[in-house]
């Protein structure tokens, strides 16, 4: 057999396996990652999805809510049914992944064509592990570069605006009502960057 004949199947079979659409929910019930095609299932895009609760999907009879409370809960770990997506039977997927002490910590779905094979739920489990740890590295990145970058120079902007102030009244010029607002935005930006470093998974407040 060919090499172009074996990367064609070996493309063929991870094409087959890959979901539809895939998503994962931390303990607030909040999107935490949403890939595939996320506007056929849930109806919105994934920029819309993203650390929003899973409400803003939710149904009157909250069917989404009551399959997360019951895997966080423990009472089941995972679940399977189909559902109807862009005309097409689908079956929907969501496996509890645990920490090492037994707790749920998050929950990762999986939306697969109806009549598709499907990986084990301990395969499922790998993948998704695999871009919780991507998205861990990627917000510490950004945590860092938000601390680093961004906060330094905001502090850096904000000092020098305390020392124009400074010579403005030591010459005894009338500050501008625009020279306050802008040290009052620049304030309020830089509370939101320490915010954001001091929520972030694995970080500490500076």
């Amino acid at each position: 057999m060919s090499q172009d004949v074996l990367r064609d199947n070996a493309y063929s079979s991870l094409a087959s396996r890959a979901p539809a659409c895939q998503w994962t929910f931390d303990q607030m019930h909040r999107f935490d990652y949403v890939g595939g095609d996320a506007a056929a299932l849930f109806h919105r895009s994934a920029a819309e999805l993203l650390r929003r609760p899973v409400a803003i999907v939710d149904d009157p009879e909250q069917t989404w809510a009551s399959r997360l409370e019951r895997v966080f809960s423990g009472k089941t770990l995972f679940e399977q049914w189909t559902a109807f997506i862009s005309g097409i039977e689908h079956t929907l997927i969501q496996i509890a992944l645990r920490a090492a002490d037994g707790g749920v910590t998050h929950i990762a779905g999986f939306a697969y064509p109806a009549g598709r094979p499907l990986p084990p739920p301990a395969e499922l489990e790998l993948a998704a592990r695999a871009v919780l740890q991507v998205l861990e590295t990627e917000r510490a990145r950004t945590t860092r570069f938000l601390h680093d970058v961004v906060a330094q120079c905001l502090s850096g902007t904000g000092l020098q605006l305390e020392l124009l102030q400074l010579e403005l009244q030591a010459r005894q010029v009338v500050l501008p009502e625009r020279l306050t607002a802008i040290q009052r935005a620049l304030e309020d930006a830089l509370q939101q960057v320490r915010d954001f470093s001091g929520k972030a998974p694995g970080t500490a407040a500076h």
